[in-house]
């Protein structure tokens, strides 16, 4: 008994080694977690000014006045706009952001109660360097309030790593408050767009996490037609799991800056430092 009590004794500071060099090996660089964060959060936030227009507004609608220009096909019959992002296109915009691909806007037609219900569909769509599939569905009961959901959204970068992610929210439009009411013409009175709502989904890590917008996070639309996609303001909470039903906390900020269209989104980051997550920007 007592020869085994004493191998337990040696044994105790190797078994306590191994486990904090399993600590070690499987430590988050926080900084990389939080940029791979803050692409869920664009990638989700730089279409949406796409599928806040109504069939009719895209009826009366110039490819110069969305982000990237991209040729705007009508089906009449089927009440369906096809956006496509193509390279060659010329496009003088303040942003940079680079889509290629199409995006898919299919207005429902069967529907005959006053709600307004719609999709937007990613067709071999790619944001940057990430491609991004899935469907988004819409509706409304009025100009003013949009509510939004989506199931099985999914990101992959470069490198193949995946990402999916639900959601759903409720947007509400901000416009000039004497402009027309004629839906068709409102595009040219719309100031903003603010969001609540969250996204909650399985990083490339295999962890869970969630990205909640309690407060409004405001959109300009001046910006948005400049390709300028980041809210001008508010902050968003991301939260990921972690070993033993515990979870770390990032807090992101977005506020503007003196140049038209131009926003830092800084992050508080669970050890407490400070990242900015948009330096080139």
């Amino acid at each position: 008994m007592k020869k085994i009590i004493f191998g337990l004794i040696i044994l105790m500071p190797i078994l306590m080694s191994c486990e904090e060099d399993e600590d070690k090996v499987i430590q988050t660089d926080l900084t990389k977690e939080a940029a791979e964060l803050f692409s869920i959060s664009k990638d989700w936030n730089e279409s949406l000014y796409f599928a806040m227009l109504s069939w009719e507004q895209y009826q009366q609608l110039d490819s110069v006045g969305l982000p990237s220009c991209p040729v705007i096909s009508l089906d009449e019959k089927a009440k369906e706009v096809t956006l496509d992002f193509l390279s060659n296109t010329v496009c003088d915009q303040a942003g940079e952001y680079a889509r290629s691909g199409r995006l898919i806007i299919k207005f429902d037609t069967t529907t005959i109660s006053p709600i307004k219900k719609w999709t937007m569909e990613y067709d071999e769509y790619r944001f940057g360097s990430n491609s991004i599939e899935g469907i988004r569905s819409f509706s409304s009961e009025d100009s003013l309030q949009v509510s939004e959901e989506f199931i099985e959204i999914i990101e992959r970068t470069q490198a193949e790593l995946s990402s999916e992610f639900s959601g759903k929210f409720l947007h509400t439009k901000d416009y000039l408050s004497d402009s027309l009411t004629t839906d068709s013409l409102r595009i040219h009175s719309l100031l903003s767009l603010t969001s609540v709502g969250r996204i909650t989904g399985v990083n490339a890590a295999g962890r869970d996490f969630k990205i909640t917008m309690d407060t409004p996070v405001i959109h300009s639309i001046s910006c948005y037609q400049q390709n300028e996609i980041l809210p001008s303001n508010g902050k968003e909470n991301w939260f990921v799991a972690r070993r033993e039903n515990s979870e770390v906390t990032y807090t992101v900020t977005y506020e503007p800056l003196l140049e038209d269209c131009k926003v830092s989104a800084t992050a508080i980051l669970p050890d407490g430092r400070k990242l900015l997550l948009n330096p080139n920007e």
